[in-house]
């Protein structure tokens, strides 16, 4: 590894960032941005100490060549300070009022209050011309990024999966992060802004990680803390495989197929628990290409309302003060896991099943070409759309409750599949839907 140090301005960074693209900020093991945000003190008190000469920590970042002659540089640490004063010259924010002011050459100017292009010349000259101490590291392979990443961090205020990230690998970094840019993370599931910036959404994926390869791969865990995220992220370091992998893509995409749209439910402490129940719902012989799970998408959909509606009591009491105990944890589970396999009544199918009853996934064709399986019709997510929702008790037993009906509606096939397309009318769950109580 070389090390050298960078003689810049705030002004040749700027450029570097705005203009050439030469600066970047979004190495993998990176802090998402935003993480001042809502502290405007905080930041103010970035440009006073600028202008004052009071002491700025370093930033560090990876120099990598992009051709003979031209190189690119990722910010490793420091990211929050650059933003921040990139983001005041372009008057993005003023500064708090509270910001002191400021002596420059026995001159006395006020800060508080004042955007970028509301200072005196001399204060936006000192703030232009400013210089860092920026070191920049060369040669430098994932393994020693990591490490300098983890020990540069190791004593700022990071969250634990903020730290986790490094710990898990490059590869992994880059695999999550992708994840979480999604639809289902960034759009679906409910986090606050603040949340985000902690990266509890980060935690949450992890955690739902976790929680299937305890299921698929047997991996122990002690709770689901943020100091055990750090221990798993360590584990799966160069031991997390393609097949972990595509189930997890597998699961996310059902979920997307589940909810359309953000859900009041999908929060950080249900989210993982609701992982394992979408694994449970697509079955073993799923088929994610052509769209077939034991439990179509919407189907699910209708389950999970009922679940807070009619469960949510059983649930919660898990969900109190030291919900990420491996106790409580594997309680919200079960109850969960057995709601689900109740209202579709999956038991019953995993015992015909084990006694060599099963019902194959390959499609025929019968004579009108539609879809059969075994000989029944499946009960497709676009069959009910067409037909209206199964829970509407008009023709069936008018002494069976709407999930009971259901329920026994699915006696006729153990099989629920969904067209493999998203997005269409028939894939669009009713429009009233009863979310349960918060």
């Amino acid at each position: 590894m070389i090390k050298t140090t960078l003689n810049w301005t705030v002004k040749n960074l700027k450029n570097m960032y705005d203009g050439k693209n030469t600066l970047q900020m979004d190495h993998v093991i990176q802090r998402q941005s935003g993480q001042w945000d809502g502290d405007k003190l905080k930041k103010s008190l970035l440009i006073h100490s600028i202008l004052a000469n009071y002491p700025v920590p370093p930033v560090y970042c990876l120099k990598e060549a992009v051709s003979e002659k031209d190189y690119s540089y990722s910010i490793l640490d420091g990211k929050q300070r650059l933003t921040t004063i990139f983001d005041y010259i372009d008057g993005r924010y003023p500064l708090d009022e509270e910001t002191p002011s400021v002596v420059i050459d026995e001159v006395t100017y006020e800060l508080g209050g004042r955007y970028f292009t509301d200072l005196d010349a001399e204060c936006q000259q000192e703030i232009l011309r400013f210089k860092f101490t920026i070191y920049g590291f060369e040669d430098a392979d994932d393994d020693l990024i990591e490490e300098i990443f983890f020990r540069l961090n190791n004593s700022a205020p990071l969250s634990k999966p903020q730290k986790a990230m490094p710990l898990c690998g490059v590869e992994n970094a880059k695999f999550i992060k992708s994840l979480l840019a999604d639809r289902f993370f960034s759009d679906i599931c409910q986090f606050s802004a603040l949340q985000r910036r902690k990266s509890d959404d980060m935690c949450t994926l992890l955690q739902s990680m976790m929680l299937l390869d305890s299921r698929h791969e047997g991996y122990e865990f002690s709770s689901i803390s943020a100091d055990e995220i750090m221990r798993y992220a360590t584990y799966i370091k160069n031991n997390y495989s393609e097949k972990q992998k595509e189930r997890l893509y597998d699961i996310i995409d059902y979920l997307e197929k589940v909810f359309p749209e953000k859900d009041k439910m999908l929060k950080k402490i249900n989210i993982p628990i609701v992982f394992l129940a979408a694994d449970t719902a697509m079955g073993t012989d799923y088929d994610s290409t052509k769209g077939i799970y034991r439990v179509g998408p919407m189907y699910f959909r209708q389950w999970f309302s009922y679940f807070f509606d009619e469960c949510y009591e059983d649930y919660k009491q898990y969900c109190s003060s030291g919900s990420i105990k491996k106790e409580k944890t594997l309680k919200r589970i079960e109850v969960m896991e057995s709601s689900l396999k109740k209202y579709f009544e999956l038991e019953e199918t995993e015992k015909s099943e084990q006694n060599g009853q099963d019902i194959p996934l390959s499609e025929e064709s019968s004579p009108d070409g539609e879809s059969l399986l075994d000989g029944s019709m499946p009960f497709t997510d676009a069959d009910e759309t067409e037909k209206g929702s199964p829970t509407e008790n008009t023709e069936g037993n008018p002494d069976l409750p709407k999930s009971e009906e259901l329920a026994s509606v699915a006696e006729s096939a153990t099989l629920y599949t969904v067209s493999g397309s998203t997005g269409t009318a028939e894939d669009k769950p009713p429009e009233e839907m009863n979310l349960g109580a918060e």
